[in-house]
């Protein structure tokens, strides 16, 4: 059988005229004695290697970031410390990365600019914000956020992935995720919020995502909410499917009526693949599963989910479904302070019994955040060494003599 891997790196490997400026504080020359400084130095292409002032005392910068750069640690597989907004003026071809950023209060967010749909070129990877998050959610940036802990605070965008991911949005006034960009003069294209840990505020969508120039891939998320879980409406209408497949959703807390997973309103044309997901709840108050909104009109199927019967056979799974079946609601659902389960019989080896579906391990795939080869486990930690494989795309079938196409993205410094 042949075989061929194709990696996807970012572009982190330096052009020929590329220059490492160094930020160290009291340094000589060459070195810059602000990040601020650093940047205006630079040209497209150039990146700025930050080295930590005594202590870790942050640098305490705000910065407009106006060309193609990337940020990253003097310390290999180290964080460089700073405080303040780091934002990204848009223009057509322009690209952004920032690895190992520990930002102790600071969002990265949108500036002043304009570019193409998609045309900024936006990567935040390994990072820690304290007290911020990332706002870029406009047409004109194309963002993946990929392996960060938000300790309090937020990601909203309208185009990009947004993969292995720690969000605490409990805090805060927020959705924890939100992806909302729609553009008529945009591909359609697939977006990913994989194996990420959401934690939501009360009243709030833990993630909400809308758009239909997007192929939402919402998989093996642990998600903690307050209102809604896991919010989808609108919808691409290209039969192409939208996959909201093995996540784990819990309401830790509430306000009037809390749901598990929300698909409201979608658009005609679109079709949603609810499957192999678990939802439960801690809170006493008026839960619903998986439910329905009237004004939906696409194709929506949910089938092999588990919804505890703690929330009351009469709001877990609503009616008026395309198609469902093999869901449970009569089974007991409690989770360990990490998702994994605690007691949940019907969840382990409960997901759609097909072999593509089937754990890490080959046995029976398991329901929920941990289950199938996607499960939460892959993504946490990345902030180990070395380079970092953090999403594979392949077939899950395969004819005898055919090619085995494997894609894989991966960052390193």
């Amino acid at each position: 059988m042949n075989r061929t891997l194709t990696i996807g790196l970012f572009a982190l490997s330096l052009g020929a005229r590329a220059t490492d400026r160094i930020v160290e504080e009291f340094g000589s020359s060459p070195t810059y004695p602000s990040i601020t400084a650093a940047v205006a130095a630079a040209v497209d292409g150039d990146r700025i290697v930050v080295k930590n002032r005594a202590g870790n005392i942050p640098w305490i910068e705000n910065i407009t970031v106006d060309k193609s750069l990337q940020f990253l640690s003097y310390a290999n597989n180290d964080f460089f410390y700073v405080q303040g907004n780091y934002s990204i003026e848009p223009t057509t071809g322009r690209e952004v990365t920032i690895i190992g950023m520990r930002n102790t209060a600071g969002n990265v967010q949108a500036f002043a600019g304009a570019s193409a749909t998609r045309g900024t070129r936006v990567r935040i990877l390994d990072s820690f914000f304290v007290n911020g998050g990332v706002q870029l959610a406009s047409g004109y940036y194309d963002v993946d956020v990929v392996g960060c802990t938000l300790q309090s605070g937020s990601v909203s965008l309208y185009f990009g992935n947004v993969v292995g991911n720690d969000i605490d949005c409990s805090g805060i006034t927020d959705q924890a995720i939100a992806v909302t960009g729609s553009s008529p003069s945009s591909l359609l294209d697939t977006c990913a919020i994989i194996g990420n840990k959401v934690k939501g505020r009360v009243g709030y969508d833990a993630i909400y995502a809308t758009g239909v120039q997007q192929v939402f891939h919402i998989r093996n998320n642990y998600v903690q909410h307050g209102w809604s879980g896991i919010n989808v409406y609108d919808g691409n209408t290209s039969a192409v499917q939208n996959l909201i497949w093995n996540n784990t959703v819990t309401a830790y807390t509430g306000n009037f009526t809390t749901y598990g997973i929300l698909i409201a309103n979608t658009s005609a044309g679109s079709i949603w693949e609810v499957m192999n997901n678990v939802v439960t709840t801690t809170w006493s108050g008026d839960n619903r599963g998986i439910w329905k909104d009237s004004g939906n009109q696409g194709q929506i199927n949910v089938y092999f989910n588990h919804v505890t019967s703690a929330i009351g056979s009469s709001y877990a799974v609503s009616t008026g479904f395309t198609f469902a079946s093999n869901n449970t609601i009569n089974q007991p659902i409690t989770l360990n302070a990490d998702g994994t389960f605690s007691n949940a019989p019907a969840c382990v080896n409960g997901a759609n019994p097909a072999a593509v579906f089937s754990d890490l391990d080959l046995s029976a795939g398991d329901a929920g955040a941990y289950g199938g080869s996607y499960t939460l486990t892959n993504f946490h930690p990345l902030h180990a060494g070395a380079a970092r494989t953090y999403l594979t795309g392949h077939p899950f079938n395969i004819r005898q003599g055919s090619t085995l196409r494997v894609k894989a993205t991966a960052f390193d410094r």
